[in-house]
Parts: C-alpha cells; sequence; structure tokens
C-alpha cells in the first residue's frame, strides 16, 4: 500500500513539475493541457472515490507548490471535480473512451470554475469571459485529447482485482 503511495506522488511530482515549468514553455497561449488535472482525472475514473480525494489532494498540493499560486486552492478545485470523475466510472463505460473524455470536458469546467470562485474569494481579479474564452475552453479542449492518450496508458498499468474462484 506504501509503495503505491510513494508511485503515485512521484507520478503526480513529475507532472506538476512538467506542468509548472515545460508546458507554459513548449505550448503557447490560449490555455494548456493541465497534466496534473489529467493524472488525478484518470486516478479518480478508475479508482475509489477516497482514493480520488487523495490523488487530488496530493496533485492540487504540489501543483500550488510548483507554480507559486495560492496554496491549495488547485487541490480544492482538483477535489471538486473528483466526484463527477468518480460517478460517470461505470464498470460498462471503462473501456471506452468516451466517458473519459467526456470527464475531461467537463471535469475541466468544474475544476477552473471553483478556481475562479476561490480566487474571487481571495479577492484577486476574475473576468470570467476572458477566462472562459482564453483559459477554460482551450483547457477543456486540451485536455480531452489528452485523456484520450492518458487514460489508455493510466487504464493499462492499473492493477485489475482478483476474480474470485468458481466453486466446482
Amino acid at each position: 500500500m506504501r509503495r503505491r503511495w510513494v508511485q503515485a506522488l512521484g507520478v503526480l511530482g513529475v507532472a506538476a513539475l512538467l506542468q509548472a515549468t515545460w508546458v507554459p514553455l513548449g505550448i503557447p497561449d490560449p490555455g494548456r493541457p493541465n497534466l496534473v488535472f489529467l493524472v488525478v482525472a484518470t486516478a479518480a475514473f478508475l479508482a475509489p472515490l477516497e482514493e480520488g480525494f487523495g490523488w487530488a489532494l496530493a496533485g492540487g498540493l504540489l501543483l500550488d507548490l510548483f507554480s507559486g499560486g495560492p496554496m491549495g486552492h488547485s487541490a480544492l478545485a482538483l477535489m471538486a471535480m473528483v466526484p463527477l470523475a468518480h460517478g460517470l466510472s461505470r464498470p460498462v463505460f471503462r473501456g471506452r473512451l468516451i466517458m473519459p473524455a467526456l470527464v475531461a470536458a467537463a471535469g475541466t469546467l468544474v475544476m477552473e470554475s471553483t478556481r475562479g470562485i476561490l480566487l474571487m474569494a481571495l479577492q484577486y481579479p476574475v473576468d470570467w469571459n476572458t477566462a472562459l474564452r482564453q483559459v477554460i475552453l482551450p483547457e477543456a479542449l486540451w485536455n480531452t485529447v489528452g485523456m484520450l492518450l492518458f487514460y489508455p496508458l493510466f487504464r493499462a498499468l492499473r492493477p485489475r482485482p482478483e476474480r474470485p474462484a468458481l466453486r466446482p
């Protein structure tokens, strides 16, 4: 169990570091994919709800640590998205890409809206019209495309529960 969380923190740490350093250099505006969001959304889609919240908390804190924003606001924004991702994860949809893509698009809207509300609560000015056009919608598009790449990889790496043996 401890080894899984060390691996999870490693994956989230690399994603947060890349998100804060390389992604802004390599991808021009408007909007960019959010690697931490993609990792957390995929984990929340595939894992139990409590584990999804753990991924969101750790990923958000690491993202805030590397990006220099208000500490905790990314964690809260990611945690707001976890129930949506988990709620849309039904076993019948786990083999299909449509639901993870929907999680990426809707989850980005929930996360960025929550982030904007939190920034407003902290007295930061938020222009919703500009944020929607230049950040939220392009990021939702990037994240949807990114989820189509991330989800099959994470699904293949996720350990599958053992099936009970059939009794004769």
